[in-house]
C-alpha cells in the first residue's frame, strides 16, 4: 500500500522527471508517517532508517550520515525494492553511476516497474551504453506508454545508436504531449539535427531556450547546427554563452540525462 501510494505520483505526464521522483519519495515518507500514526501500520526499524535518510536532506546531515541510514535500511530489509531505488538516486546524484546501476538492478529484480527501468536507462546513458539503455527505455514505455518523459530519454538513446527517424517520432510525441517543456523541443531538435535538418533543428533549439533559458546543452547543440549551416558567428556566440553559464548551472541544465 505504501509503495503504491508513493509510486503512483510518478505517473503524471506533466511532472518533470526529478520532481516526479522527489514527489514520490515525499509521498512515501508521508504515507509511512501517516499510516503509522493512525495505528493501521507500525513503521519498523528499516522504515525509521529510511525516514532518517529523507529527513537528512533538511536537517543538515552529511552525505556520509545519510548514506549510512539508507545502507542500514537495506541491510535490515533487503527485500524492499524502494530502499534500493532511493539509494540509487542518491548515488546517481553523487556521480556513483556504477553503484546506482547495481542498486537499480536489484530493485528491478525485486519489483520490475516502469520507473525503475527508466532510471536505469538514464544511468546506462550516462555510462555511455545507449544500446542497453534503449532496451530499458523500451521496457519502461511498454509498461507505461502514457509517460512522456520516457520518450524524451528514448529519443536521445535512439540517436546514439543511429536510429534518428525513430528518435524523431519520439521527439514529436514529447512536443505533442508536453509542449510547455523546453526539454521536449530539445529532444525533437536533436533528432532533426541527427537527420541533417539543421535549420529545423535550430528552430526547436530556439524554442527550447525560449522556454528554458537556463539550459546549456541546447545552446551547444544549436552551435553545432549553426556551424554546419555556415553561421560561424552564431556558433561562437552560443558556445561563449554556454561557457558563461556553465559554472553556475545545476547539473540538470548541463546534461539532458540529469535531473
Amino acid at each position: 500500500m505504501v509503495v503504491a501510494l508513493a509510486m503512483a505520483s510518478t505517473r503524471s505526464r506533466s511532472i518533470p522527471r526529478r520532481e516526479a521522483w522527489l514527489l514520490g519519495v515525499g509521498v512515501l515518507a508521508l504515507a509511512i508517517g501517516a499510516i503509522g500514526a493512525s495505528g493501521a501500520f507500525a513503521p519498523d526499524e528499516a522504515d525509521g532508517e529510511l525516514m532518517a535518510f529523507l529527513e537528512g536532506d533538511e536537517d543538515g546531515s552529511t552525505d556520509a550520515q545519510r548514506q549510512a541510514h539508507i545502507d542500514r535500511a537495506i541491510a535490515l530489509r533487503p527485500e524492499r525494492a524502494r530502499y534500493f531505488e532511493v539509494r540509487a538516486m542518491f548515488r546517481f546524484d553523487h556521480a556513483d553511476l556504477r553503484g546506482a546501476e547495481s542498486d537499480l538492478d536489484q530493485a528491478i529484480t525485486l519489483d520490475d516497474r516502469a520507473y525503475l527501468r527508466y532510471l536505469r536507462a538514464l544511468t546506462l546513458s550516462e555510462l555511455g551504453d545507449p544500446s542497453r539503455a534503449l532496451a530499458d527505455f523500451d521496457r519502461a514505455i511498454a509498461l507505461q506508454p502514457d509517460n512522456t518523459q520516457f520518450y524524451h530519454g528514448r529519443a536521445l538513446a535512439r540517436i546514439a545508436v543511429g536510429r534518428a527517424m525513430d528518435a524523431l517520432a519520439d521527439g514529436d510525441q514529447t512536443v505533442r504531449d508536453a509542449p510547455q517543456r523546453g526539454e521536449s523541443y530539445f529532444a525533437r531538435g536533436a533528432a532533426l539535427a541527427a537527420l541533417g535538418r539543421d535549420a529545423d533543428a535550430i528552430r526547436d533549439f530556439d524554442e527550447a531556450l525560449r522556454r528554458r533559458p537556463d539550459l546549456v546543452y541546447p545552446r551547444l547543440a544549436r552551435a553545432v547546427s549553426r556551424e554546419r549551416l555556415g553561421d560561424e558567428d552564431g556558433a561562437r556566440a552560443d558556445r561563449a554563452e554556454a561557457t558563461r553559464l556553465t559554472p553556475s548551472s545545476h547539473s540538470a541544465s548541463l546534461d539532458p540525462y540529469r535531473y
